[in-house]
């Protein structure tokens, strides 16, 4: 298979090629989309992805290391010249990193990688919760602000719109939910089709509607955007054993960086 990553780069993913290498290719797609679609700074090399999205945020701007680099003190300054000094940006790697705290960055942690085989499902959805997908710019700034509320993401409270995404990224390869309850956002998830897999990613809940399985059904509604196909996430561990009450199995796990802002 051969995948091109949005209008810069090829990444050749053979028969050999793990579910591993085509998770971190497919969120590399997921945020260049993102970068694409909203005229921002982005990189895509053979090795690493790195887009700026906005000026605050402890997820709004990532970097992925989509191959083992060849040197790794170089990447910091190749991620800065995308993503400037001064804002915040997040690099997460299947490969070990070594120390970037003199580059400004803090571990994080490493956290897993989850897979589901693909594989039919008929999830249950509370009766009170109504899933949509967004399909115009005030259900896209709905979704953000249960994100930043629900997640939460502390850097970028209050929410104001214009800092994650703009609304072109709809109706394209990333698909977006929101749960509701009584006509409140309560839940949120997206899917991300690409390189052979679903990514499923932006999983939020608000704190007072938790443990009531909004959040699974938020993560079954991303999961299947592509029933063909396996899915793949980034667990908390606080989601982990969610997850693997829905079939998701651990496999490895990932490395997480942050330089703040």
């Amino acid at each position: 298979m051969i995948w091109r990553l949005p209008g810069m780069t090829t990444i050749v993913l053979s028969e050999a090629s793990t579910l591993t290498d085509r998770a971190v290719v497919a969120m590399g797609d997921r945020v260049l989309h993102a970068a694409r679609c909203a005229e921002r700074p982005h990189l895509a090399d053979d090795d690493l992805v790195a887009t700026w999205l906005g000026d605050r945020g402890f997820f709004t701007n990532v970097a992925y290391v989509v191959r083992e680099p060849r040197d790794w003190d170089g990447v910091p300054a190749r991620v800065s010249a995308v993503v400037p000094a001064g804002r915040p940006v997040s690099l997460i790697s299947p490969w070990s990193v070594p120390d970037l705290t003199d580059a400004g960055y803090h571990l994080v942690g490493q956290p897993p990688l989850m897979v589901r085989a693909a594989q039919a499902a008929t999830p249950s959805v509370p009766p009170e919760l109504t899933i949509l997908e967004v399909v115009d710019q005030p259900g896209l700034e709905g979704f953000e602000r249960t994100v930043v509320d629900g997640y939460p993401d502390t850097a970028m409270q209050p929410y104001a719109w214009g800092g994650m995404h703009h609304e072109r990224v709809l109706g394209g390869p990333t698909r977006f939910f929101t749960g509701s309850v009584a006509g409140r956002t309560v839940a949120t998830s997206a899917g991300h089709a690409a390189a052979g897999v679903v990514v499923v990613e932006m999983i939020a809940t608000m704190p007072d509607a938790r443990g009531r399985g909004y959040g699974e059904a938020l993560t079954w509604a991303a999961t299947l955007v592509d029933p063909a196909l396996p899915a793949v996430l980034i667990a908390s561990d606080l989601g982990r054993p969610v997850y693997e009450r829905m079939g998701y199995v651990a496999v490895s796990r990932w490395t997480f960086w942050h330089r703040p802002g």
